[in-house]
């Protein structure tokens, strides 16, 4: 293989074709919240509001750093966030109609945004405490008064919500294992598993929500429930547990993909599912997809050149020896010895093709595709699916 057939395959074209004039339903928004008028999500790592129905939605961040958590302000006036703005994660506030965001938090620990107390105080996960405790735990500040951070009475706490009168909290202690995208959960029943405790702030008394060997996480205290997420019928749905009954019911039954990042106002919730945001109606358990469609010019969303030849992943020649396959970023290009092109066989940005090989004669590479089939292509670019 000569150099200049090296650097076809090394530099080619990445990114989506233009979108067509018809909007089109945007997937993979994320950390939805829903107040009395809006809703709140997190999509190309900003934060963006829309009406409740999930129609006219605009960006309220455009800093190149990571926002994530945005949750609304009782009073539904204000968004508060994770950012990380100046090099360290730390909580903000700015106003629904947008403007600049607010610094709270300026601890050099990292500062995770998990709600409010009222409208001028917000709650958050830090790790400022590690030298005295094993895990996180959960502090507030004012909105208003710069410095004003205080530790709530938990020992230790990674997620909460307090019920209305502010006397209980439904928090968990250990970590959220759904929150670590790079960590596979799934089926985990060790001894790291998540339990929902409900304290009693004035009692100094406990009590833990049943669990069945399960992840649960994502406490909601809304009237006289707490809502959460489990994984005790080992796809994550949504559990109701009623404080005054004790008794638990199941809310949603998908069987598929696992319920993601739960919110709630009101009688509603919101969350993430299968890559779309969702609201559930508490009086009738109605499960209502929002179909949003974000029209932005993000940057990675723009065609642009990438130099592969640090991650090619997999190479085979072909039975003459005058043709090799590659497999580099999801894609399987073929390179002739000396003279010929260099081809995309796959050509899919949209799947992730691998471990291609020859057939016995030469004429045909098979690989393996995401679209449910081992796909073979022929000489003259034919494709066959098996």
């Amino acid at each position: 293989m000569n150099r200049t057939h090296f650097k076809l395959i090394a530099a080619f074209l990445v990114g989506t074709t233009f979108l067509s004039a018809k909007a089109q339903e945007t997937l993979l928004l994320r950390n939805p919240s829903i107040s009395a008028n809006n809703i709140a999500f997190v999509y190309g790592g900003d934060i963006w509001i829309a009406d409740k129905n999930g129609t006219n939605p605009r960006r309220l961040t455009t800093n190149p750093g990571v926002e994530q958590n945005p949750m609304f302000s009782p009073d539904g006036k204000k968004v508060a966030f994770t950012g990380n703005y100046d090099g360290n994660t730390d909580v903000y506030v700015i106003p629904v109609a947008g403007g600049e965001p607010k610094r709270i938090t300026y601890h050099p620990s990292s500062d995770v945004l998990r709600g409010w107390l009222n409208n001028d105080e917000v709650y958050y996960t830090t790790s400022r405490d590690f030298t005295y405790a094993l895990s996180p735990r959960l502090y507030s500040s004012n909105i208003q008064m710069s410095g004003m951070d205080k530790a709530l009475m938990m020992p230790e706490a990674t997620q909460g919500s307090p019920s209305a009168d502010g006397r209980y909290w439904a928090y968990i202690k250990n970590t959220d294992p759904t929150e670590r995208d790079r960590v596979a959960f799934k089926r985990y029943r060790g001894g790291g598993m998540p339990t929902i405790w409900i304290f009693d702030t004035k009692t100094k008394e406990i009590e833990a929500i049943p669990q069945v060997k399960s992840n649960d996480v994502k406490p909601l205290w809304l009237g006289n429930k707490v809502y959460f997420l489990s994984d005790r019928d080992k796809i994550v749905n949504i559990f109701s547990y009623d404080t005054k009954t004790k008794k638990i019911d199941k809310l949603t039954d998908f069987r598929d993909y696992d319920v993601r990042s739960l919110n709630g106002n009101g009688a509603e919730l919101i969350f993430e599912y299968a890559g779309t945001l969702n609201t559930l109606s508490l009086s009738n358990n109605k499960v209502t997809p929002l179909h949003i469609s974000v029209n932005t010019d993000v940057m990675y969303k723009r065609p642009f050149y990438k130099d592969i030849k640090d991650d090619i992943r997999y190479a085979t020649l072909s039975p003459t020896g005058q043709r090799a396959l590659f497999e580099a970023r999801g894609e399987i290009f073929t390179v002739p010895k000396e003279k010929g092109e260099a081809r995309n066989l796959s050509n899919s940005p949209g799947s992730h093709e691998r471990f291609p090989d020859w057939s016995p004669n030469g004429k045909w590479v098979s690989y393996i595709s995401e679209q449910k089939w081992v796909l073979s292509v022929g000489a003259d670019r034919s494709v066959r699916k098996r």
